[in-house]
């Protein structure tokens, strides 16, 4: 059976604006860390993969998250395929495989900030996702189902698709030991430059030191422009080529 790979992302323009910032400047600043992260992954993943970016208007954060699942699950659906979505303002920064048999269930890779929520102990960030070929139905079921609380739901135009996500994720049987992999979506939320403070309190939060980092993800909606300048060094330094 042939599979096809799949990275993913999304750079859609919000007619009303995006959560934290009301402007065109942030669209825009998304669509360039996109150039520089796709140019990570074509340098560094080990295997062929084809890459997508969703690019059509939405109206909100609400509708943007309905759009990006709904797609994901047409092309995971219409061909054997291995799907990773990797955020626009994620980075790779050394050889990686991403479409082996090392994961084979749908897979969240490390904590979001704050680690734990009302509904979840453990609650993951999910701007890294994997939907391997081998996942179960069952998992995109209760993904489905999960849209029924989306009305009325506190966290609806923030952060419920990321609950939505985490429900599916730990849904099923992957042993505890096997389910925080930080290296994976190393969390940059101060990382906007090499002030050695910034990167001793990024390592001590990802328990993880950054030269072990595979994919660094900036949380760029906060400081975007510092994000593209970060990106570009890291492209420069790390010969990777980027239009």
């Amino acid at each position: 059976m042939t599979v096809k790979n799949y990275i993913v992302s999304a750079v859609r323009p919000i007619r009303n604006g995006w959560h934290l910032e009301k402007n065109q400047d942030l669209y825009q600043n998304y669509g360039k860390m996109y150039s520089y992260s796709l140019a990570s992954y074509k340098k560094f993943v080990e295997e062929p993969f084809e890459a997508i970016c969703f690019t059509d208007a939405v109206d909100d954060n609400d509708n943007y998250t309905l759009e990006n699942w709904n797609t994901i699950k047409q092309l995971w659906h219409s061909e054997p395929c291995n799907i990773f979505w990797a955020g626009a303002d994620t980075f790779m920064t050394q050889p990686t495989s991403l479409f082996g048999d090392r994961f084979r269930e749908y897979r969240l890779f490390n904590y979001t900030d704050p680690r734990s929520h009302r509904e979840f102990e453990h609650h993951f960030n999910d701007d890294v996702q994997y939907y391997p070929h081998t996942m179960k139905q069952e998992t995109w079921e209760l993904g489905e189902k999960y849209w029924e609380q989306r009305e009325g739901h506190p966290d609806r135009y923030w952060g419920f698709d990321q609950l939505r996500h985490n429900a599916m994720f730990w849904s099923q049987d992957i042993p505890s030991d096997d389910r925080l992999q930080p290296h994976m979506n190393y969390m940059c939320h101060r990382v906007r430059g090499f002030d050695p403070v910034a990167l001793a309190w990024a390592n001590e939060w990802n328990k993880c030191p950054l030269q072990n980092a595979h994919i660094l993800h900036f949380c760029a909606s906060r400081g975007s422009s510092d994000v593209i300048n970060m990106m570009k060094f890291l492209c420069d330094n790390l010969g990777i080529s980027y239009e």
